[in-house]
């Protein structure tokens, strides 16, 4: 399969012959266009719509030892330490320093990670200022549900597995998906996982639950973001040229509705049933609120349920 080589332009004067040649690239900011195709791509994108050609396999292990680094230098500046140490934390870990010589405050204190840079943290701190010292201790981190991994594209989960390999023979189980997390006393095969932070630099700290038990692999499926628009030269790739017939009515409606036109209805009627026809396995509640949000959105009435099983038929 081929990703999508039309692009912003070709769609522009496509949708142009059906405004009276009215451009909508208008100035240096290339709008409304530009908002529009990003609109169009992060909808079809966005969930509920899970798609196989827009997906990704992510893995890690999960570990029985939390994650440790030593301290060799500590400094304090308006409440913010900076703490050298060689380490594979991220930002937002939870750590607790243990065993620090000079810097003896630091001890059982919870820390939660700032910035990590392999060779440093930072740390809020209930110490305002502490003049730079080499020193020596540990950071250990507070749990072992956390694991970070590089996922810049990442937008949702959607399914998860665990192995667990304390049957024989071993065997994935899934893995129920959950936003939100709590940290937990229990010690078990985990039976949760959602994304817990990011760091701003591409990398989830996805969370399971409970703690594990032992060093059980898991895959995590999931869906990629829609990729920013910032020229009509881009192409709507990763979309599929297969779906052309869907993103440009998307787009004309978008137009038509910013210059009041009344085919705008039309336009949006084709886009949405269109997409609805596309996607697989929403249940019906799912394709309710999709259409609430976008008639909201768009300014349409209410929306009609029947749309995408009208289009395909069911």
């Amino acid at each position: 399969m081929a990703l999508s080589t039309v692009t912003i332009a070709q769609t522009i004067e496509w949708a142009k012959k059906f405004s009276f040649s009215r451009n909508p690239a208008i100035g240096n900011n290339l709008e409304p266009a530009l908002t529009s195709a990003n609109m169009v791509m992060q909808t079809i994108l966005g969930p509920p719509f899970t798609f196989w050609w827009n997906n990704e396999e992510l893995a890690f292990t999960c570990s029985t030892t939390p994650a440790t680094a030593a301290i060799t230098n500590v400094v304090v500046a308006a409440g913010i330490a900076t703490i050298t140490c060689v380490n594979t934390f991220s930002q937002g870990a939870l750590l607790i320093p243990s065993n620090v010589v000079t810097a003896t405050w630091l001890n059982g204190q919870m820390l939660v990670v700032l910035t990590a840079s392999g060779t440093q943290i930072t740390a809020q701190v209930n110490q305002t200022t502490y003049a730079t010292h080499a020193d020596t201790g540990t950071l250990t981190s507070a749990t072992t549900q956390d694991y970070t991994i590089p996922a810049s594209t990442f937008s949702h989960i959607e399914h998860a597995s665990v192995l667990d390999i304390t049957k024989t023979p071993a065997k994935w189980v899934e893995l129920k998906v959950q936003n939100e997390l709590a940290l937990d006393s229990i010690i078990a095969r985990p039976t949760f996982v959602g994304p817990h932070v990011e760091d701003g630099n591409g990398n989830v700290t996805f969370r399971v639950m409970p703690a594990p038990s032992a060093n059980f692999p898991v895959s995590v499926h999931v869906q990629l973001a829609a990729p920013q628009i910032t020229g009509i030269n881009s192409t709507w790739s990763p979309m599929p040229d297969f779906m052309q017939y869907i993103y440009s009515w998307g787009f004309l409606a978008l137009i038509w509705a910013f210059a009041d036109d009344p085919r705008f209805q039309i336009a949006n009627q084709k886009f949405t049933a269109g997409l609805l026809a596309r996607a697989e396995g929403l249940t019906e509640e799912e394709r309710d609120i999709f259409l609430n949000n976008w008639n909201a959105t768009t300014g349409m009435g209410p929306a009609k349920g029947q749309q995408g099983n009208q289009a395909r038929g069911v």
